[in-house]
């Protein structure tokens, strides 16, 4: 995904594990050795034949195989805003250890953060503007929203100027702001968003420099799909 840097957490663990004769890339399993009925061998100890040729389709329950097919939440905060992309991960197991594993981007979206004037929790209209933004790009999300398949996150922060404690409440502040908004113009409904406040702790910009202390005062949004 192109906004998303290297660096980028993922928010739910992924199975990267590798074992021989197996391909993360081409999702592949050896082929197995077949009776002319097409019934795979088997070994005195019940084991599957397995042949030197790669196999893309037969992934027989009854030789232990499984196709386990599991989603995690990627996330790239920068100063621009956030970039959000739910990642599609199959793997092949047998046997509890991870033969195969690939990935594959299958939603994303880019919503921008809103930076807040020193000390306050309202909305300028350049904050709003954005918003109604923001709200447009929760559109291709609304189904998911409607289904409890997907929450929207709204993070506040602060500049690390002032008492912790004070800066705790005005970040929590600033995202319930920015919740109410969604909720009163973008139809959001609320059980939908989960509003939280991290103070002044994780600064994308230096707190010693008002150009950084200005990225800093920011609520951040993020799709996250369950």
């Amino acid at each position: 995904m192109s906004h998303l840097s290297s660096k980028t957490v993922l928010a739910a663990g992924m199975i990267l594990a590798m074992a021989t004769g197996a391909s993360a890339d081409g999702l592949y399993v050896d082929g197995y050795a077949k009776n002319q009925s097409g019934e795979t061998w088997t070994s005195s100890s019940g084991e599957c034949v397995r042949t030197r040729f790669e196999d893309t389709q037969e992934l027989l329950e009854s030789c232990g195989y499984e196709r386990v097919v599991s989603e995690a939440v990627a996330v790239d905060n920068q100063p621009a805003g956030a970039g959000v992309a739910v990642v599609e991960e199959t793997a092949v197991m047998k046997d509890g250890a991870v033969l195969a594993a690939s990935t594959a981007v299958v939603a994303e979206a880019f919503i921008e953060n809103l930076e807040f004037g020193f000390d306050s929790d309202k909305l300028s209209s350049s904050d709003e503007a954005k918003l109604d933004e923001v709200i447009a790009n929760l559109d291709p999300y609304r189904q998911q929203l409607r289904e409890n398949i997907a929450h929207v996150n709204v993070i506040g922060y602060t500049d690390s100027r002032g008492p912790a404690a004070y800066n705790q409440g005005l970040s929590e502040r600033r995202a319930q702001s920015v919740a109410d908004y969604l909720i009163n113009k973008g139809n959001v409904r609320p059980e939908v968003l989960r509003v939280s406040g991290m103070g002044e702790a994780d600064p994308i910009g230096d707190n010693n420099t008002e150009e950084g202390r200005r990225l800093n005062r920011r609520v951040v949004l993020e799709v996250v799909k369950h």
